[in-house]
């Protein structure tokens, strides 16, 4: 009989200790980095009111801290459309294979990093790539390329968490080509848009735009509280620079020699450090400046991860 209890408490023991071990596994964090070359990134920025930035890629996301590098190790969804707020971050995209999320995912909330994701819009009906939300203010901004029954084509935007959506004329934008979205942090009516033929800002939700700057092909802008930054390339080089929504002035941004012939296509300003700029180029080079371009750090190069 007393070899019997013995025998029973090693099995509690086990089971205890399988459940927990479940439990660790099955639980959503980031952790080492598995997969350490990126393919496709559809966006980056500070979520969650904190100093790491996160990459949206075609199979999840990775994090970047003073730990170095880090990948979630769940929920590993295509991420389209990504944009960092305050609270947390709002996307679009496709759900991972396997996962019992429809397809197309909307728009798309977490609060914590990913581990869970809200459906506020659109659930199983679009997939948005131009995408935007305002840090502070969650105004959500899309166009949309694939009108439907519930949406028509064109710049539609939401102040209630995609709860009703109001669409945009788009008065005075005149481009054939726009690179990327941007809401202004906090003022839900301020949106701008990066285009071939330079940015166009509206102070009305969309109604109106006039162009701020003319200027060759910005491959993207991102707006911060007083103005923001804006990318430019053509046949000779790539330029970044700061600007003011109010005087206009610009600063030119010191770049890395080496990829000034590679288009920069993602921008993100950290929202508590705002001379911390992270970007990344078409090919997939990463790089992280603390100082506005004094100096910057190389994260990865085509693609791939500089791990610590």
């Amino acid at each position: 009989m007393k070899n019997y209890k013995i025998w029973l408490g090693l099995l509690v023991i086990v089971l205890v200790l399988s459940a927990c071990n479940s439990k660790e596994k099955d639980s959503y964090s980031f952790e080492e980095v598995d997969n350490p070359k990126i393919e496709h990134i559809h966006g980056l920025g500070y979520i969650n009111g904190k100093s790491d930035f996160v990459i949206a890629t075609h199979r999840g996301l990775y994090k970047y801290g003073v730990k170095g590098w880090e990948e979630a190790n769940s929920q590993k969804h295509d991420y389209m459309g990504f944009q960092a707020v305050k609270d947390g971050f709002y996307s679009s995209g496709h759900p991972e294979e396997g996962s019992n999320l429809k397809n197309p995912l909307g728009v798309i909330k977490s609060t914590d990093e990913g581990a869970n994701l809200e459906q506020l819009a659109f659930y199983g009906e679009i997939d948005f790539h131009y995408l935007a939300a305002g840090y502070d203010s969650n105004t959500i901004y899309v166009i949309n390329e694939t009108p439907t029954e519930n949406m028509s084509g064109g710049l539609h935007y939401s102040i209630d968490e995609g709860k009703s959506w109001t669409e945009s004329a788009m008065n005075g934008f005149n481009s054939e080509f726009v690179s990327n979205l941007s809401a202004h942090p906090s003022k839900k009516e301020i949106v701008a848009i990066g285009s071939k033929d330079g940015i166009f800002v509206s102070n009305d939700y969309g109604v109106n735009f006039k162009l701020l700057k003319s200027t060759q092909m910005v491959t993207y802008v991102t707006l911060n509280e007083n103005g923001g930054y804006y990318t430019n390339y053509d046949s000779n080089s790539v330029s970044l620079r700061s600007f003011s929504l109010d005087s206009k002035e610009e600063k030119n941004i010191q770049l890395p020699n080496e990829i000034m012939q590679d288009p920069i296509i993602y921008i993100a300003s950290n929202p508590t450090n705002r001379e911390e700029i992270t970007f990344v180029t078409n090919n997939l080079n990463f790089y992280l400046s603390k100082n506005e371009g004094e100096s910057w750090d190389k994260l990865a190069s085509e693609g791939e991860l500089k791990i610590k």
